[in-house]
């Protein structure tokens, strides 16, 4: 079999996401039933480390690279998979389509139902009506978990008939303890306290962060939270105004841009993960704390107790009162504690990548069965296979502008992620000169330019100038 695998996020810092796609492109590649893997991914990219030999890489600039890919016999591949949904372009609609056989991959549907969380209800609309078409254009469906089933069918109108299951795994590099030195060390570093809970993610409402705080509110002994990720939903009810209301601002830590090491060390150091999130396609970061040991309390929500099993403690979703109670008893240690982590390794152990290759290669041989069923060609020539991506296409709100904002939107990642780096670089040179010559503190002097602080040629404010022009001539339209 020949296999054309969309891993055009692979340029990206490595999250949920990336990680998939970096480990499913070694599992194929090992594949006996692979002939050949070609891999997509944006020009310029510099491929992780550890990429396989046998994966060939395809660099691509846009949709049109694709459908020449997808098109042209002498590149032809048996199946093509589409590893998310490309929200960006309405043109990616047509992929599924025009591939021999596709296979649209499925991690959850949260973003459907959460109109809140887009800019504007016009991409809300613009999103939901894409990624409906992605589903039902696609000739086989690749999820995580049985609970993504009823999310295709009752979120995305899709037929659960052609899901099949590929539940994920561990990440290799997250499942070897660091040394215990080590891990202090790192700690240390980062600033950790030494009693603490962690929890993982930004601060959506559905992460459940608020239902976390407000147990630990009802604790008797006042415990911190290191948070892996960073706050980034102002909306109602937003963080800082619960964290404030409850007390709490000075008890939790928030983290972002960690490295694999650092989270491992901070996982290893906790008390507890907390896993709070009342929406998840599959939820990772529980069987990755119990794979090093660390007991799980988790939201009883959607995939979570498929996944978890008895190896973590579960909470009614939402309830901050039975999380509380259950927070006491891990703090309070013992045997009970015990019994939970050897149920977790347990519990991890029945996830491998080896078996999510297996499932996944299962899944191309259906989609390749059903293209051939339906008497699908390498171009769509029925009318009717055209209509619902014609229709999206011209309802979509897509311009020149949109897309140079969505081009906007790339600086500003590439740029934000430039003065991490540089205040990172600045903070550890400033602590190792302290440490060398630590200056005696002067009444009255002035205070330094803070560290990673804007140069005076600045991106960010000619994106901002882009922007305002964008603007004014959307609005004289």
């Amino acid at each position: 079999m020949k296999v054309l695998f969309d891993a055009r996020l692979l340029h990206r810092p490595l999250s949920g996401l990336e990680r998939v796609q970096r480990n499913l492109v070694r599992e194929l590649a090992a594949h006996r039933g692979i002939e050949r893997l070609r891999v997509l991914v944006q020009t310029g990219t510099r491929p992780p480390d550890g990429f396989p030999a046998r994966a060939e890489l395809v660099p691509v600039s846009g949709t049109e690279d694709i459908l020449r890919e997808l098109i042209d016999p002498q590149r032809k591949s048996d199946v093509y998979h589409l590893t998310w949904f490309p929200d960006r372009n309405p043109r990616d609609v047509w992929l599924p389509v025009a591939a021999p056989a596709s296979v649209v991959e499925v991690h959850d549907a949260i973003l459907n139902r959460h109109p809140e969380y887009h800019p504007s209800s016009e991409s809300w609309q613009w999103y939901h009506a894409f990624v409906c078409t992605l589903v039902r254009g696609a000739d086989r469906l690749l999820v995580h978990s049985k609970s993504v089933i009823t999310e295709v069918e009752r979120d995305l109108g899709g037929d659960r008939n052609r899901c099949d299951l590929a539940p994920l795994a561990v990440e290799p590099t997250l499942r070897t303890p660091l040394s215990a030195s080590e891990a202090a060390a790192r700690r240390k570093r980062l600033g950790a306290p030494p009693t603490y809970f962690i929890a993982v993610g930004k601060d959506y409402p559905h992460k459940g962060h608020a239902t976390l705080f407000r147990a630990l509110a009802q604790l008797p002994l006042r415990v911190p939270v290191v948070c892996a990720g960073s706050q980034v939903w102002h909306g109602p009810e937003s963080t800082r105004a619960l964290l404030a209301e409850l007390g709490l601002t000075d008890s939790v830590r928030w983290l972002e841009g960690l490295a694999d090491d650092d989270i491992k060390a901070l996982i290893q150091g906790a008390k507890a993960l907390v896993y709070p999130s009342t929406e998840e396609g599959f939820g990772l970061p529980p069987i990755e704390a119990m794979a090093l040991g660390t007991p799980v309390v988790a939201a009883a929500a959607m995939s979570i107790p498929e996944v978890c099993g008895d190896g973590a403690w579960l909470f009614p979703p939402g309830d901050h009162r039975v999380l509380a109670e259950l927070l006491q008893r891990v703090l309070a240690g013992g045997k009970p504690v015990e019994e939970l982590v050897a149920r977790g390794k347990a519990c991890e152990h029945n996830y491998t990548w080896q078996r999510t290759g297996q499932a996944v290669f299962a899944c191309y041989r259906k989609a390749v069965e059903a293209a051939r069923a339906s008497g699908k060609r390498r171009r769509p020539t029925v009318p009717k296979d055209l209509l619902p991506v014609l229709d999206v296409s011209s309802r979509s709100p897509f311009s020149a502008e949109r897309e140079l904002a969505a081009w906007q939107e790339r600086c500003l990642s590439v740029e934000n992620s430039l003065r991490e780096a540089q205040s990172e670089l600045a903070r550890l040179g400033s602590r190792m000169q302290a440490a060398a010559f630590p200056p005696p503190p002067e009444p009255g002097a002035p205070v330094a330019a803070a560290a990673g602080s804007r140069p005076r040629f600045s991106l960010g404010r000619r994106i901002r100038k882009i922007r305002e022009g964008l603007k004014k001539r959307m609005e004289k339209k």
